[in-house]
């Protein structure tokens, strides 16, 4: 029985079907599919953070200033009236433009005040909108922008909430909100009656989150006062195509609307009787008139019988006021942009078209309080028909446009030529400001970075460099072609090979011209970087090892070698363990009881499965480090020896070249490590336990000293200092400290500082369970894909992204760097670390780094940047340690804001915030070398990447007045010309950066444009000596460039391994023994050309 009762459900539900199919048509189930969520929606009201970017904007020419409407920025606040105020002294003491300095101070006037009751800024701004359909191009596009303008909160369906349309809100927000405007992005399908429900449901009530046993009000609940029912499909058929198509356009234009309007209608009458909801129904003069367009012309002829429901139906009309507009020929909608070819015709014919814009007004327009009282009264007719009517043929103005475009001859016109990109490297030059002015430094009292080596999720620094220039508000990324080939040569996508023919050759075997290469691989490396899904590297994986207690549900027997290995096991559990020796085999036979408590491994679902793991497939094997390395050490060990290879090669010169110069015992390392060889370890705790095998040596590969000992051994061969911090995330920063402090007590020339940190389970797991990492799951419910998750300052972060990667920064004394002709990225004006107080906890720290500041323009910090001639004024980025946590990014805006305030900071001067780890993801102790490189970078461009995960900045930050968050890159610059004080004119002279670990560990560090190296370098030998360190640096730069490329393509070894401990043979008169010790007691020893030590000899 039960069995033909689930066959007659079987059947019953295959009829179903086939009627909803034959009658709806197929995608009818599709089409009614409910989309809305609230998780998914998105509140946009950051106006006042906005602001300031564009004034920075505005300031430098990125911004049109004609565009601006000042008055737009009334009552923005006073730290938008002081950064306008700023920029428009700046602009005349530039003698810049004085129309655009006349903005920017109409801005700073109007941003101060509030705006009077009934202006523009906030004409709407008591009104609660929803206008459905919101799409680019579109009317109700138009019309978001409109009431934004008057300061409304507007709540705008979509019926995809993607990056891309989400973007597009984003902008459409910063370009027409007022003081107090708010815009809630909400998806939603308005062809499901349950969504339109559900969209009433969520708009009606309020949303409270409780975590931590905090509850935090995430939407208030909301009262419509205004209803745009806009949303609008594709129409297209004829009368003869009636059928399940127009039937669905009608449920959209015609059903869902009536549905809308009773649902949303009923929201706050129980508490406010007089309530109305004031719709604006969209007609049309096109009553079938053009033809082909569906049901759109049988819908909107129902509209005049919703209309004339009115007067009948007081159950839902006496919460709801209608105004009718009828609307002509709007140019350029997903309805008409078809059409117009014909708007000169249609015009010709004496009828009026409209741009969105100008339809947008006058439909608001019909929102007034005179037209809402007599719309109480009476629906509201209105024409905005342009004269759009029947008297106006358009079948006959297209045919006649058809014959008239037909009859016409025009001249061909050629195509555009295009060349393809060549992946050829740029080859960098070194950055100077040779109107620095005078500073008080010596060469010998600095410490310049020459050169950072890296590696990322997104490869090599050049590459992560490209990515932060190219990210979007989506999943895509621009690259150069060059940044393609080396990330395609770093998976072993493309190898170079001489035959049979010269060239880049694909896995496959096949030559790949080089025309073709950005086109064929940059989609494949772009979807191989960057944060994302885990893949299982045998250290990580979405599903992975954990280990569990179990009790045995009966006795287990096994056998070990001997008595002192069983009664081992038996003390650690002797109730519940017996042990016997089998005479046999001479071994023994440990048996664990029934009851007894065992671990053993199981596989376990994460629930952070995204992270910033480096590039799928990238080999240190590429780089020249051999086989016989990679496969015995660690492999984020490996991966440090790629680093400091790049850094070298970043600085055009060698280790050996560096020893031929400086003594060995001056040349030292401070490289940490915040977590060491995890690799490593997982072998010798976790392997050990799942009896796998692993080298005898494991122990020393997870120390974590020893991933930084590689470098010094394997490649340098300096014989100087030894410091291994371990500082959690902040290990880079603290390294870079160690380093200074070395060179500036003379222990040492030259220092190889950084720090590296790789991914296991056993840090993703431990992180997520701290709550301070994102959930793969909370996140991909907001709408949000991985590659976004990391979202530094946002409202919606929700936690760091984990990440592998880290580097080498090598530091020299500056009159070392001079007398070699080394580059210089930077001059190292400060750093220092801190501890936070006392505490209960171990977290990030809190505002432990301020102490930088103590003394205010005599601290420490100021004097040491003064000196450099680098005054407060003139700090114009700071890269933050930006994690994303709720805590974190707070707290920094904070530090650096009491910070320049302390070091006297002239108020208004903007602080650009750059937030790295919102595409590296944080990579834990190695993170501040991608800051350190970032600022050099920075400091040489003038051009500082933006936060493309940016959507809306966090309330909490709206205190910190200095900031600018930057959604895209940003130009800047600094003071400058012949007299050095000239604003604009010159580089970007200083930036900051902070890197902040668990510990209560807190790095500070300045980074000083080469400019000020160049002025002490002047001082000392005049521009002689300049000139020849340029032409030797940029000299340097090229031959790094080339070498690099002739490493890819195998043409030299990339790395070198040591040979001989660099000491030479041993003969009947030469002991290397003994030449070691003589070269470390002689003073003037150093490298020969041949690459040995000759000491002693």
């Amino acid at each position: 029985m039960a069995s033909e009762q689930v066959d007659d459900e079987a059947e019953r539900t295959r009829v179903a079907l086939e009627a909803i199919t034959a009658e709806l048509g197929p995608n009818w189930v599709a089409s009614v599919t409910p989309s809305f969520d609230s998780r998914r929606a998105v509140l946009i009201d950051d106006r006042w953070a906005s602001a300031r970017e564009d004034l920075g904007r505005i300031a430098t020419g990125q911004i049109n200033a004609e565009t601006v409407n000042a008055e737009s920025y009334t009552g923005l606040g006073r730290a938008v009236a002081d950064q306008a105020a700023w920029w428009a002294r700046q602009m005349r003491e530039a003698g810049a433009s004085e129309r655009v300095a006349g903005v920017l101070e109409h801005i700073s006037q109007v941003a101060a005040i509030k705006a009077e009751a009934g202006s523009a800024p906030v004409r709407w701004a008591n009104e609660v909108a929803v206008v459905t359909g919101m799409a680019p191009h579109s009317i109700g596009a138009a019309v978001v922008a409109e009431l934004l303008s008057g300061g409304a909160t507007v709540i705008a369906t979509a019926s995809r909430l993607n990056h891309k349309r989400l973007e597009f809100a984003t902008e459409l927000y910063r370009q027409h909100a007022s003081n107090g405007a708010q815009l809630w992005m909400v998806p939603a399908n308005l062809s499901s009656y349950r969504d339109v429900d559900a969209l009433a449901q969520w708009i009606g009530n309020a949303e409270v989150v409780t975590s931590g046993g905090t509850s935090t009000l995430v939407k208030p609940a909301l009262v419509p006062t205004l209803l745009f029912p806009f949303a609008a499909g594709r129409v297209a058929g004829s009368l003869a195509d009636a059928g399940p198509e127009t039937e669905s356009q009608a449920r959209l234009l015609l059903w869902s609307v009536e549905h809308s309007i009773a649902a949303l209608s009923a929201i706050g009458t129980d508490t406010n009787v007089d309530h109305r909801l004031h719709v604006i129904l969209p007609g049309s003069p096109n009553r079938g008139t053009f033809g082909g367009d569906g049901a759109y012309g049988e819908v909107k002829s129902a509209l005049d019988a919703i209309v004339n429901r009115w007067s009948s139906e007081k159950q839902w009309a006496q919460r709801v006021s209608l105004a009718h507009p009828r609307i002509g020929w709007v140019r350029g909608t997903g309805l008409m942009g078809g059409n117009d070819p014909l708007v000169a015709a249609v015009e010709a014919a004496g009828v009026r078209t409209w741009s969105t814009e100008e339809i947008a007004h006058e439909l608001v327009e019909l929102c007034t309080e005179q037209v809402r009282a007599q719309a109480a009264v009476k629906p509201v007719e209105a024409d905005l028909t342009g004269g759009l009517g029947d008297n106006v043929d358009l079948v006959a103005l297209r045919e006649n446009a058809a014959k008239a475009a037909a009859g016409q001859t025009s001249e061909p016109v050629e195509a555009s030529a295009t060349i393809a990109a060549l992946p050829s490297p740029a080859t960098p030059v070194q950055p100077t400001a040779p109107n620095w002015g005078e500073v008080e430094a010596d060469l010998e009292d600095m410490v310049v970075v020459v050169s950072t080596g890296e590696v990322s999720t997104w490869g090599s620094g050049r590459t992560r460099r490209e990515a932060e220039l190219g990210m979007t508000g989506g999943d895509d990324v621009e690259l150069t072609a060059a940044g393609v080939l080396e990330l395609a040569w770093g998976m072993g996508l493309l190898t170079w090979q001489d035959s049979p023919k010269a060239g880049w050759y694909d896995t496959e075997g096949n030559l790949v011209d080089e025309a073709d290469i950005l086109s064929h691989y940059r989609d494949e490396v772009v979807g191989r970087c960057g944060i994302r899904e885990f893949v299982d590297d045998q250290l990580i994986a979405p599903v992975a090892d954990e280990e569990v207690e179990v009790y045995l549900d009966r006795d287990i027997s096994f056998n070990v070698a001997d008595e002192a290995t069983a009664r081992t096991i038996a003390d650690s559990d002797p109730a519940h363990t017996l042990i016997s020796e089998d005479s046999e085999s001479g071994e023994w036979i440990v048996t664990r009881l029934a009851g007894s408590l065992a671990r053993v491994p199981r596989r376990a679902a994460l629930s952070r499965t995204v992270g910033g793991q480096f590039p799928r497939d990238f080999d240190p094997q590429r780089w020249g480090i051999p086989a016989s390395m990679t496969e015995s050490l660690d492999r984020i060990a490996s991966w440090n020896l790629v680093t400091a290879v790049e850094a070298f090669l970043n600085a055009g010169f060698s280790p050996a070249e560096l020893l031929q110069a400086v003594h060995p015992a001056d040349v030292a390392s401070t490289q940490g490590t915040g977590f060491g060889g995890m690799e490593s370890m997982r072998k010798m705790f976790v392997g050990r336990f799942l009896n796998e095998e692993r080298p005898s040596d494991i122990l020393q590969e997870a120390l974590p000293n020893v991933v930084a000992a590689h470098v010094m051994q394997s490649f340098i061969g300096g014989y100087g200092s030894m410091v291994q911090p371990v500082s959690a995330c902040a290990t880079a920063a603290v390294s870079i400290e160690e380093g200074w402090d070395k060179i500036a007590l003379g222990k040492a020339q030259v220092v190889v500082a950084g720090a590296i940190d790789d991914i296991s389970v056993e840090s993703v797991v431990g992180f997520g369970n701290m709550n301070a990492t994102a959930e793969a799951a909370a996140m991909k419910a907001k709408g949000i894909s991985p590659r976004h998750f990391s979202r530094a300052n946002d409202r919606r972060r929700g936690g760091f992204v984990e990440a592998q990667g880290g580097g080498t920064v090598i530091l020299a004394r500056g009159d070392v760097a001079a007398k070699l002709g080394l580059p210089v990225a930077a001059v190292l004006g400060f750093v220092s670390s801190y501890a936070d107080g006392a505490h209960t906890s171990i977290p990030a720290p809190g505002l432990g780094a301020l102490a930088a500041g103590r003394g205010g323009s005599n601290s420490r910090l100021a004097k040491s940047l003064a000196k450099l001639g680098v005054e407060p004024d003139d700090i114009a980025v700071v890269s933050k340690h930006d994690t994303s946590t709720g805590a974190n990014d707070p707290n920094e805006s904070e530090l650096h804001t009491r910070l320049a305030r302390a070091l006297g900071r002239s108020e208004g001067n903007p602080l650009v915030a750059v937030s790295q780890k919102t595409i590296t993801g944080h990579a834990k102790g190695g993170a501040a070398v991608f800051q350190v490189a970032g600022l050099t970078e920075i400091l040489a461009t003038g051009v500082a990447p933006g936060n493309a995960s940016l959507d809306c900045v966090d309330i909490k930050l709206k205190k910190d007045s200095f900031w600018i968050w930057p959604r895209k890159a940003m130009r800047l610059a600094g003071r400058g010309g012949e007299s050095g004080r000239v604003p604009g004119a010159g580089p970007i002279r200083a930036g900051l950066a902070t890197s902040l670990g668990f510990g209560h560990v807190s790095g500070l560090l300045a980074m000083v444009h080469p400019g000020a190296f160049e002025s002490a370098l002047r001082k000392a030998g005049g521009q002689q000596a300049v000139d020849a360190w340029l032409a030797s640096a940029n000299a340097r730069l090229a031959a790094g460039t080339r070498r690099r490329r002739a490493g890819m393509i195998g043409r030299v070894a990339l790395f070198e391994q040591i040979d001989g401990r660099r000491l030479g043979e041993e003969t009947e008169t030469r002991d290397p023994h003994e030449v070691e010790a003589a070269m470390l007691l002689d003073p003037e020893a150093r490298l020969g050309a041949d690459g040995v030590y000759h000491a002693g000899e």
